[in-house]
């Protein structure tokens, strides 16, 4: 694969990463907004759903670009491009089938949150499955789906991976993005705390998920910790470590010291949240870029 199509294949896999974070972490919202946010729950979800359409679209574009890439990255120089070439590059792999299976997951859940008009406080199942599908087929495209593991672990494994930084970073996102504005003046004070308390629950749950199946996958990957370093796979994999471990602290951060503040309504509580939230999710996004340059970087003894 030439250098031009290498940099937009991993443009192309970040986008299709941080739209289904943000998916995920859409529905993790919606369900942490419970009934103590009577007042500002429908304009909260309203915010959280208006998210939806333009996320599912930039998916829809992102995956549909990704087959295009991969089409062109098995092309000679001067080779015409036939209908036959495309079928069998999309249809005759494992690869191929996921692409496929995950782009009409994507045409369904575009349909299905266009005209999805169920009323506030129903909760559908069709969006969740469709948003868990999309991230399953997802782990079917990588390291995952070789042969290094047996019976759909490894599957499972970045699943959980991907599901985890969804419902930690892809929520946190969300909140960002359509929850925390809402929630501005003293009178929101005590429901943008709930809110942050309510979400500290997710996203330690999320950082659980995402340090074990990132452990194991790691130590599979690596064949042993000392030859983590002595390839760029593993020095990928250190840096995006070291990132996570930044994440984590300002995590941490907020859940003991900014979300006491807030319930206590300090003088500078919002300013605070804002600065953490902000950098945590600048650290998230370099922890992702690492995390889809690791998906194309081949395994310590592979290259």
């Amino acid at each position: 694969m030439s250098t031009p199509l290498v940099v937009l294949y991993a443009v192309v896999r970040g986008g299709i990463f941080i739209t289904l974070l943000m998916l995920i972490g859409s529905q993790v919202a919606l369900r942490l907004i419970g009934p103590t946010h009577f007042g500002a729950r429908p304009q909260l979800r309203n915010a959280i759903q208006r998210l939806t359409i333009p996320a599912v679209t930039i998916l829809l574009v992102m995956i549909a670009a990704k087959g295009g890439l991969q089409v062109l990255s098995f092309v000679d120089p001067g080779e015409p491009i036939t209908l036959d070439f495309v079928i069998g590059v999309l249809w005759s792999n494992s690869w191929g089938h996921a692409w496929i299976l995950q782009l009409a997951c994507a045409i369904a859940l575009a349909f299905w949150v266009r005209y999805d008009s169920a009323p506030d406080g129903i909760q559908p199942m069709v969006t969740p499955v469709l948003i868990f599908l999309l991230a399953w087929e997802q782990t079917g495209m990588g390291h995952a789906a070789g042969r290094t593991w047996r019976f759909s672990l490894g599957r499972l494994l970045d699943g959980a991976h991907i599901g985890g930084l969804g419902i930690w970073l892809g929520t946190l996102a969300v909140l960002a993005v359509a929850a925390f504005p809402l929630l501005r003046g003293d009178e929101r004070l005590a429901d943008l705390a709930d809110v942050v308390r309510s979400f500290s629950f997710y996203a330690r749950l999320g950082v659980v998920l995402v340090i074990l199946s990132g452990t194991i996958e790691s130590l599979v990957y690596a064949g042993s910790i000392t030859t983590i370093a002595q390839s760029t796979w593993g020095k990928l994999l250190l840096i995006k470590l070291g990132c996570m471990v930044g994440v984590m602290a300002l995590g941490w951060y907020n859940w003991r010291v900014v979300t006491p503040a807030l319930e206590g309504a300090h003088a500078t509580c919002r300013e605070r949240l804002r600065r953490a939230v902000r950098l945590e999710l600048l650290l998230g996004l370099v922890m992702l870029a690492i995390t889809t340059m690791l998906v194309v970087s081949p395994l310590p003894g592979e290259g």
